[in-house]
């Protein structure tokens, strides 16, 4: 047996992490007489493995699903396949998205004349900046309606990634 922080050093999370995990129902810990939280060897591995798959972007439902899988005799694959063709197409989505998003970029830089009369960049953007003599063009109207390519609002990469990911740059 043993205790949450040493679980935590050796799969590169913090005892918060194994906390919520645990919060969520994906681990099992045993309370001692004085309260400590006390996890069995295997603890390490589905720590591990819901890391991995954290990494990797499957939602925390469908690491509850896989967790489940992986405690059953006959372990099914075809529900894990079923799974890892979704995600493989939410990813393929967001491609597409991206793609997309990556074309008005580049319309709007193209089309943008060089000057010092002001950005017609920016002009673009805002019909009332200086320099705004450009309505109508197809980055404009692509900004304008923008949220018709789907793209959320995401957080800078550094503040996505989890913590073990840095842990692991640092140690090569």
């Amino acid at each position: 047996m043993i205790y949450i922080g040493e679980l935590a050093r050796r799969v590169g999370a913090t005892p918060k992490a194994v906390r919520y995990y645990e919060r969520l129902g994906l681990l099992r810990s045993r309370r001692t007489p004085s309260g400590y939280r006390e996890f069995d060897d295997r603890s390490v591995e589905i720590v591990r493995a819901i890391r991995r798959m954290q990494f990797v972007g499957i939602p925390i439902n469908e690491v509850r699903e896989i967790l489940a899988l992986l405690e059953e005799e006959a372990r099914p694959c075809e529900q894990v396949r079923r799974l890892l063709r979704d995600r493989r197409a939410d990813v393929a989505q967001r491609i597409r998205e991206l793609k997309a998003f990556d074309r008005v970029l580049a319309d709007l830089e193209s089309t943008a004349p060089g000057g010092s009369g002001g950005c017609a960049i920016l002009a673009r953007v805002d019909p009332k900046a200086k320099g705004s003599n450009s309505a109508g063009t197809a980055a404009q109207h692509s900004l304008q309606h923008g949220a018709r390519i789907g793209i959320p609002e995401r957080k800078p990469l550094g503040q996505r990634l989890p913590r073990f990911a840095d842990k692991q740059r640092q140690s090569k």
